[in-house]
C-alpha cells in the first residue's frame, strides 16, 4: 500500500515538473511594425518651360500629388492628366513639368506630396517665379554726311546699342521725326492719350523688338519747346494694362524753323522770263519754291540799286513774289507750314539789275521793325553779318540785248526748228551748191527738214522782191515751176507785219490735183534737194537757201572740246555717270592726250537700261571695241545714244569717234557693273 502511495506520489511529482518545465519555455518575439520613410523637402526654383526630376526611395506603395490650385502651372509628366502618381516601395524618377508660360505679377508655387500608409508630407516645394517686364528704347544712327539715317544695307536701319530715356527728334526732310526699337518682353501699347504733334507709325506691338517710325505733325508743331512721357503699358490683358516703362519725348520748338527749297541763284532775262535749268530754257510762270515755317516768318526781297540796298520800298518792286495760298487760320496758334510760291521778274528796259532773297524765322523776323535799316549796316550797302545765313537765292536779270546783225535770213526760233527735226545754218564757202554761178551771191544757207512738217518761221532782215527755185543740179539746171513746186514759200501772219517773216515748206506726198509733186530728185541718201535764190529790189541775187529733205535726218548740237550728257537729270535717274578721264586714272592714255583725243568714262550701274545720250564733237563713224552686241553707239535725236546690255553685272569696253580724215576725235571707257 505504501509502495503503491509512494509510486503514485512519484507519479505526480513528474507530472508537475513536466507541466511546470511546459510552462517555463519563451514566447516567440512579435515582427517589428515598418513605418514610411519620407524624403527631405526639396526647395527649388524653376523657369517656364522646365521639366524637374525628383528622385525617391519610398519605403512602401506610395502616391504623389500635386493641388488643383497648382495645377495650371504645374503638371506631373507620367500622369496622363491626373494630379497623382502610385507605386510600390523602390527607387523612383518624378518628372514634373513647369508650365511655358510667363507671368510679371504673381510667383507659382507648387508643392509636391508623397503619400505612403495614410501619412501625407510635402517632398519639394517648387517656384516659378513673376517675371521683371523689361522697357528699352534704341534711337537709330544719322548720318551727319549723308543727312539720313544710316541704314544696315537689309532695308532696315542701324540702333545704337545704348538705351535711351529720352527721345530728341531729329529735322529731317523738312519736318521733325525719328526711328527707334521698342524692345519689350511682353505685348505692349502706348497709352493714354498722344500729344497732337506727334505721329508714330505703330502705338504697340508684341513682345520683341519693333521698329517705329515718329513721325510728326507739322502743322501742330508747339512755337514753344514742350516734353511729354509716353506711357508703356503691358497690353498682355487688354482690359486692365499695367503701366511698364516711360519714354519722354521733347520736342523743339518751331519757332526757329525756316527752310526754303528754291534754286539758289535766280536768273530772268530781260522780258521777266525765268531761266529753267532742267529744261535750258526760259519759261513765263516763274520760279516755283516752298517756303517751310510757322507763321511769324519773313520772306524779305532786298535788291542792290546805286550801290545800296533796299528791302522795303519801290526799288525792289521788280521781284514779285506770289504766294498760292493764304495762311491756315490754325497757324496763328501753332503749327510749321509748307507754302508754296512762285517768284517772277518785271520787265527789265534798263541795265541789268540784282538782288536776293532773305527769309527770317519767327524769331528773327520778330526783332524787325524797319527793315531798310534794321537788316543793313550803317552805309546801307551790305547785309548785317548776322543776317548773311540766312540768304536763300541771288535774283539776277539782264538787261535788254543789244540788237545784233542776225545775217539777211535767220530762224526766228532755232530751238523749236530743231524740236521739230529741222535745222537753218550758214553755208561753207564753196560748198554746194554755193558754186559755179552762184559762187558770188553774198549770202547762202542751208534748210534741211525730215518731214513735211518740220521748220519754223525764217526772217528776212533784207526783203526779197522775187525768187526763183531750182532742182537738184544746182546752177547747172533749170528752174520749177513755182506754181506745181514741192518747195513753197508762205508769209508768216505772225511776222509778216514787223520782221519780214515767211515760212518755207517742203511737201512730199500726195497731192489732190497733182498726184506727187513733181520736179523731185533724190540724192544719193535718199535725200530730196533744191535751192532757192531770192532777188532784191535791183533784180540782183543777194541770197540762197539750199533746201534738203532728208527723212533720216536727225539734229545733234555741236559740242567743242568736250563729252557732256545731253539729259544730265534723266541720266541720273538711270544711274549712269560720266567723268573725265585725267592722268593718274587707270584709263588714261597720255598718248591720246598728247594726239587730242579727248578720254571720258561712262559708268552704268542701273539695270533700269544702261542707255545714255552724250553730245560730243562732231564725228565720221564710230567703232565699238569689244565688238560684242552688247555694245553699240549710233546718233539719235539730240545726240549720240551708247547703249551697254551685257549679259552679266560687269562688262567694260570702250568706243573711238573718229573725225572725216579718221583721226580719233573722243576714246570713251565704257563700264557696265550692276549693283542691286
Amino acid at each position: 500500500m505504501k509502495k503503491q502511495i509512494f509510486r503514485l506520489m512519484t507519479a505526480m511529482v513528474m507530472c508537475a515538473a513536466a507541466v511546470l518545465s511546459i510552462g517555463c519555455e519563451p514566447e516567440p518575439e512579435p515582427e517589428p511594425e515598418v513605418k514610411p520613410v519620407f524624403p527631405s523637402l526639396i526647395e527649388k526654383v524653376v523657369k517656364s518651360g522646365e521639366t524637374v526630376t525628383l528622385s525617391i526611395n519610398p519605403n512602401m506603395a506610395w502616391k504623389v500629388s500635386i493641388p488643383s490650385s497648382a495645377a495650371q502651372y504645374f503638371s506631373l509628366v507620367d500622369a496622363a492628366g491626373q494630379l497623382s502618381l502610385m507605386g510600390e516601395a523602390g527607387s523612383q524618377q518624378i518628372k514634373i513639368k513647369v508650365a511655358d508660360q510667363d507671368e510679371f505679377d504673381t510667383d507659382r508655387v507648387c508643392e509636391v506630396s508623397l503619400t505612403m500608409d495614410g501619412k501625407t508630407q510635402t517632398i519639394a516645394k517648387l517656384t516659378r517665379m513673376k517675371l521683371a517686364r523689361t522697357v528699352n528704347v534704341y534711337v537709330a544712327e544719322y548720318d551727319e554726311a549723308a543727312i539720313d539715317f544710316k541704314s544696315n544695307g537689309e532695308g532696315g536701319y542701324v540702333y545704337g546699342s545704348t538705351p535711351v530715356q529720352a527721345l530728341d527728334f531729329l529735322w529731317h526732310n523738312e519736318q521733325y521725326m525719328h526711328r527707334i526699337v521698342v524692345e519689350t518682353n511682353f505685348k505692349w501699347a502706348i497709352g493714354g492719350e498722344l500729344p497732337a504733334w506727334i505721329n508714330p507709325s505703330v502705338t504697340s506691338g508684341e513682345a520683341g523688338r519693333t521698329e517705329v517710325f515718329v513721325r510728326t505733325v507739322k502743322e501742330a508743331y508747339p512755337f514753344t519747346a514742350e516734353s511729354v512721357e509716353l506711357v508703356i503699358n503691358d497690353f498682355t490683358n487688354e482690359s486692365a494694362p499695367v503701366e511698364a516703362g516711360k519714354l519722354k519725348v521733347n520736342m523743339p520748338a518751331c519757332e526757329a524753323v525756316c527752310e526754303v527749297a528754291i534754286a539758289s541763284a535766280l536768273t530772268f532775262n530781260a522780258e521777266g522770263h525765268y531761266y529753267n535749268a532742267s529744261s535750258e530754257s526760259y519759261i513765263e510762270t516763274g520760279a516755283i519754291a516752298t517756303m517751310t515755317a510757322p507763321k511769324g516768318a519773313e520772306l524779305y526781297k532786298v535788291v542792290k540799286d546805286n550801290g545800296y540796298l533796299f528791302a522795303s520800298s519801290p526799288e525792289n518792286d521788280w521781284i514779285t513774289i506770289t504766294w498760292e495760298e493764304e495762311w491756315d487760320a490754325a497757324a496763328d496758334k501753332a503749327g510749321v507750314w509748307a507754302r508754296k510760291f512762285f517768284v517772277a521778274a518785271t520787265a527789265n528796259e534798263g541795265a541789268a539789275r540784282e538782288g536776293m532773297l532773305v527769309a527770317l524765322p519767327r524769331t528773327v523776323a520778330s526783332k524787325i521793325s524797319d527793315p531798310n535799316f534794321d537788316l543793313f549796316n550803317s552805309e546801307g550797302t551790305a547785309l548785317k553779318t548776322e543776317y548773311e545765313q540766312y540768304v536763300v537765292a541771288t535774283v539776277k536779270q539782264e538787261a535788254p540785248a543789244v540788237a545784233e546783225d542776225k545775217g539777211v535770213i535767220y530762224a526766228n526760233d532755232i530751238e523749236t526748228m530743231h524740236a521739230f527735226t529741222a535745222d537753218f545754218t550758214e553755208l561753207a564757202a564753196g560748198s554746194w551748191p554755193w558754186q559755179n554761178s552762184w559762187a558770188s551771191i553774198p549770202n547762202a544757207y542751208k534748210l534741211t527738214y525730215r518731214s513735211n512738217d518740220s521748220g519754223d518761221d525764217l526772217i528776212f532782215s533784207k526783203p526779197f522782191s522775187r525768187y526763183e527755185i531750182y532742182g537738184f543740179d544746182g546752177s547747172y539746171g533749170s528752174t520749177y515751176d513755182l506754181s506745181t513746186c514741192w518747195i513753197t514759200i508762205e508769209e508768216s501772219a505772225e511776222y509778216k507785219q514787223l520782221t519780214n517773216g515767211y515760212k518755207v515748206r517742203m511737201r512730199l506726198g500726195n497731192d489732190p490735183a497733182n498726184g506727187l509733186y513733181p520736179n523731185t530728185q533724190a540724192g544719193s541718201d535718199g535725200e530730196n534737194e533744191a535751192t532757192i535764190v531770192f532777188y532784191d529790189e535791183n533784180d540782183v541775187a543777194y541770197a540762197l537757201i539750199y533746201c534738203v529733205m532728208d527723212p533720216t535726218y536727225m539734229y545733234v548740237p555741236e559740242v567743242s572740246g568736250e563729252v557732256k550728257f545731253a539729259d544730265p537729270a534723266t541720266a541720273a535717274a538711270y544711274g549712269a555717270t560720266l567723268e573725265k578721264i585725267v592722268e593718274g586714272d587707270p584709263d588714261y592714255s597720255a598718248e591720246d592726250t598728247g594726239m587730242g583725243v579727248l578720254q571720258y568714262r561712262l559708268t552704268h550701274t542701273s539695270a533700269m537700261g544702261a542707255m545714255a545720250t552724250l553730245q560730243m564733237p562732231s564725228y565720221k563713224t564710230a567703232i565699238c571695241y569689244p565688238s560684242e552686241s552688247w555694245l553699240s553707239t549710233q546718233l539719235v535725236e539730240g545726240g549720240t545714244q551708247v547703249m551697254m546690255n551685257p549679259e552679266g553685272d560687269e562688262a567694260k569696253g570702250h568706243i573711238l569717234y573718229y573725225a572725216a580724215d579718221y583721226s580719233v576725235l573722243v576714246r570713251l571707257v565704257c563700264v557696265f557693273n550692276y549693283t542691286e
